[in-house]
């Protein structure tokens, strides 16, 4: 039988109201706990050492998945393969077969691709699992490594509708398409993308150009991907203007481009200090998801700054073109973009004469690890709007400990979409911080994210009314609760 023992002090760290519950598994508690990376790692490899020495394999094998991750964010690709290998080898799942299987397709070491094809291979055999889209995708891919074009373009034909959604695997299909000279394929798969990073993924613009070469149709390629590049610009300016705000691109400290929308407040009632709201939108996302937000923060008198993250809309250059370019580099990325919130912050002080002596940062999904480490390092923030987190799982624990030391008042806001993955979160991160001063609010109405706020206006004011109370000069008395809060 698996042993099941949690300290009487991690039961009690994280021991929270009935509507919560304690963490199923021991390395899910010190995923939770760790307050650094490097406390987590240390953590996870005794824990796995000690979990495989008392024969207890399934908590090993989870231990050594968590550490894989928590290596692969941060650049270490081959560490991350020996855990991944390790928690195979100790519970051999489905879940722990595709950890290892993505490494080695992505890495392509000696020998390495074709172990890939024999774990896929084995999949349904082994481990009962039904041949999805995405798994027989990996099938088709190293067989495409594997210099089998032909019999890749088979399998990817197989399974391209369902596929083509996603940019990775259309960047896959199309290495595929121009390996076989199918270039007019190959153009069509690319050009979303080519418009998507704004012409700044020198991977798929040369591919792109390559094929547009081999028909004559270079040319009209790039006037092609400008003209939905304007186009799509033009939509967002229109949307700018409504909201009677500007669209911005400026450069952050390390020279990087950085998008923004900057939406100016309505006069403040008198007696009101001041806000500055910076809200930092989830790599992917657009601006407009935060039209409604924006809009009711100025309303209020609240000066916002809606932030793209590198990799996203006008946040992109030839270093970071996409979401996607973030894998094995996320650790360091988040750093650079909590900085970045700083640095848009200080543009608002400096050039557009905002008064940021009072800071609100919000942050979506999961953009909520940049947006708490920011208040780490800007001293002005005084609240913090955190909308359905969805910190990677091994950033919970730093991202806790940010909390604990901050000790802001937050408002948690759950869309109802999102309840099940972020309430936990949003639970243990208030169990972490000034509860007294903080809310977790949940949506009654379908939607996701900052989404939210378009079709349940309730929400901005019952948020708006939680802030006015939260930033009284007096700290002495809790804030008034606002009607329907779960706190």
């Amino acid at each position: 039988m698996r042993p099941f023992v949690l300290s009487a002090v991690l039961l009690l760290v994280l021991a929270a109201p009935a509507a919560a519950e304690a963490p199923a598994t021991r390395a899910a508690a010190l995923v939770m706990l760790a307050d650094s990376p490097a406390a987590l790692r240390d953590a996870l490899l005794a824990y796995a050492d000690s979990a495989a020495a008392a024969a207890d394999p399934a908590g090993a094998a989870e231990a050594a998945g968590y550490l894989g991750q928590s290596l692969q964010r941060a650049g270490l690709l081959d560490s991350a393969i020996v855990c991944y290998r390790r928690a195979l080898a100790l519970s051999p799942t489905e879940e722990s077969a595709l950890a290892l299987i993505d490494q080695l397709l992505l890495r392509r070491g000696p020998g390495e691709v074709a172990e890939a094809l024999e774990l896929l291979a084995a999949l349904s055999t082994r481990y009962g699992t039904t041949p999805t889209a995405t798994i027989q995708g990996r099938v088709a891919w190293g067989q495409f490594l594997l210099g089998r074009a032909d019999t890749a373009a088979t399998l990817f034909a197989r399974i391209a509708r369902p596929l083509a959604s996603h940019s990775e695997w259309r960047y896959r299909m199309a290495r595929v398409a121009l390996e076989r000279e199918d270039y007019r394929r190959a153009a069509d798969l690319l050009l979303p993308d080519a418009v998507r990073t704004r012409g700044t993924d020198e991977d798929v613009v040369g591919m792109l150009e390559h094929a547009g070469n081999a028909y004559g149709l270079t040319e009209r390629l790039k006037r092609e991907v400008q003209r939905q590049v304007a186009e799509a610009d033009g939509r967002t300016r229109d949307r700018a203007e409504a909201l009677g705000g500007r669209l911005l691109t400026l450069r952050a400290s390390d020279g990087f481009t950085l998008g923004a929308l900057l939406v100016s407040a309505a006069p403040p009632p008198r007696g009101r200090a001041p806000l500055l709201a910076v809200v930092l939108l989830s790599p992917g996302d657009s601006l407009s998801v935060a039209d409604s937000l924006a809009a009711a923060l100025s309303r209020h008198g609240v000066t916002t700054l809606v932030l793209e993250p590198r990799g996203t809309g006008f946040s992109v250059g030839p270093e970071c073109p996409s979401p996607e370019s973030w894998f094995s580099r996320d650790a360091a990325l988040q750093a650079r973009v909590a900085r970045d919130v700083l640095d848009v912050a200080r543009w608002a002080r400096s050039q557009a004469g905002v008064d940021t002596t009072r800071v609100l940062l919000a942050g979506v999904g999961s953009s909520v690890t940049m947006v708490v480490e920011a208040a780490t390092l800007e001293p002005r923030t005084k609240a913090l709007l955190l909308v359905s987190p969805a910190p990677a799982l091994v950033d919970r624990g730093p991202t806790r400990a940010h909390l604990a030391r901050l000790q802001l008042p937050v408002f948690f806001q759950i869309a109802a979409d999102d309840l099940y993955p972020a309430l936990p979160v949003a639970e243990a991160f208030y169990q972490a911080g000034d509860r007294a001063a903080s809310r977790v609010v949940e949506s009654h109405m379908s939607g996701s994210g900052l989404a939210q706020f378009r079709d349940e206006p309730e929400l901005a004011r019952r948020f708006l009314a939680w802030l006015d109370a939260a930033l009284k000069p007096s700290r002495s008395a809790r804030p008034a609760t606002p009607p329907g809060s779960r706190r």
